[in-house]
């Protein structure tokens, strides 16, 4: 028999730069469900390992804020705007009174912005030579100060939030749509459910939109059955993960870590927590925007209000 779970979202916090790596190594573990794997050594030989394989898009979960001041020999970085991942914008500094030049981004995009204009500045900041490109190299900008990870006072172009959901696969296929996020998925290829360590057995998401005790509902939960039978079948005949993953529906779980600023997170619910989207995926993002508006009432309570309502 399946093994039937509800839908579920939590928030991956990051609050210093000392836990960079060992956010970015929980979030990357979720692609091969390795984190029992987890001790206090492993976080930078698993993420060597990840910059060595060019599987760079697992250290985009960990999001850098910094300013310098709005002077002309710093203006340059403005131009710099083509690197994914990274935003740039001239902001009041609630501080300070005065404008500053406010940078932000994930650590592929400090990488990335370090291959292609050889600004090393930002990543000799952080300090971690895990992710340096150059151990050494003359500064480009003058006045650079490390502001803080993943949120920050400035406006929502330079918050960022991490969230872990446990959704079904259709959904994920969904989400996964928006471009400007970062994601990193349970593999169907690699995680062999026929092995002991998933229990021998598939997990299912429970669906929202059948009835349970219904003769719909009977009818879906056979075929899943049949679904997982088949699938233990061929794993028994030999057949590998990236065989067996052929057999998978729509239905079965997945653990999702996802990473966005809350300028996108907003545009990503107006549509997927709108009445147009699929069910399944409005349910897993209601769960997201209701834990980030706990967390952030100021940056979420308009769309708390138009899509969760007054609790």
């Amino acid at each position: 028999m399946v093994r039937i779970v509800e839908a579920d979202a939590e928030i991956y916090p990051l609050e210093k730069k000392e836990d960079i790596c060992t956010h970015i190594e929980r979030c990357g573990r979720t692609c091969y469900k390795s984190e029992n794997m987890i001790t206090n050594e492993t976080a930078v030989p698993f993420i060597n390992g990840i910059l060595k394989s060019g599987h760079e898009s697992v250290i985009e979960h960990a999001n850098v804020i910094f300013t310098m001041p709005n002077i002309p020999e710093n203006r340059r970085i403005l131009t710099m705007r083509d690197i994914r991942g990274l935003n740039i914008s001239v902001e009041r500094d609630s501080l300070t009174g005065e404008d500053a030049i406010v940078v932000s981004g994930n650590m592929r995009a400090f990488r990335d912005l370090a291959r292609k204009y050889d600004i090393q500045d930002f990543l000799l900041l952080i300090g971690n030579p895990l992710f340096f490109i150059k151990q050494d190299a003359s500064r480009a900008f003058d006045g650079i100060k490390l502001e803080s990870v993943q949120t920050s006072r400035f406006s929502e172009l330079h918050n960022y939030i991490t969230i872990h959901s446990v959704c079904d696969l259709g959904a994920y296929k969904d989400i996964t749509r928006h471009r400007l996020a970062s994601f990193s998925i349970e593999s169907t290829r690699y995680c062999n459910y026929a092995k002991g360590k998933f229990g021998s057995e598939l997990t299912m998401i429970e669906p929202c939109n059948i009835e349970k005790g219904t003769e719909m509902y009977a009818e879906w939960l056979k075929c899943m059955n049949m679904i997982e039978e088949s699938y233990m079948k061929m794993a028994a005949l030999g057949g590998k993960g990236d065989q067996l993953r052929m057999l998978l529906p729509h239905s079965v779980k997945a653990d999702m870590i996802m990473s966005a600023n809350i300028t996108e997170w907003k545009h990503i619910f107006s549509l997927r927590c709108h009445q147009a989207a699929h069910p399944s995926v409005r349910l897993i993002m209601k769960k997201m925007l209701n834990a980030f508006y706990r967390q952030w009432p100021d940056f979420f309570a308009e769309q708390y209000r138009e899509f969760i309502g007054q609790q």
